[in-house]
């Protein structure tokens, strides 16, 4: 498991009406939605089955902020800040197209 899925919980705290204004839709389009652990699933009414990645969500990007404010000194900020970097370069559009 990487350092930020230990540490960032972010399941916990996404709302349908934030899932929607993320997708650029209607909260009633949103048939049905399912957190799972990696993503979440969601079926939108004309669109079908749509994936949404946390990392993707605002919540994740203010865990993040929140993780680097509360590291205790440099050491701890250093790995903090390494372990987003490798996030980032896996899951950004410019990390994935070097795959």
């Amino acid at each position: 498991m990487s350092l930020l899925r230990s540490r960032i919980n972010p399941q916990t705290v996404i709302t349908l009406r934030q899932l929607a204004k993320h997708l650029n839709i209607d909260s009633r389009r949103i048939l049905n939605w399912q957190k799972w652990q990696h993503v979440l699933w969601v079926h939108i009414e004309g669109r079908g089955g749509y994936f949404v990645s946390y990392r993707t969500l605002e919540q994740w990007i203010t865990a993040c902020c929140g993780l680097l404010r509360c590291c205790p000194n440099l050491e701890a900020l250093a790995v903090l800040w390494s372990a987003i970097q490798k996030e980032a370069k896996r899951y950004t559009e410019e990390g994935l197209e070097q795959r």
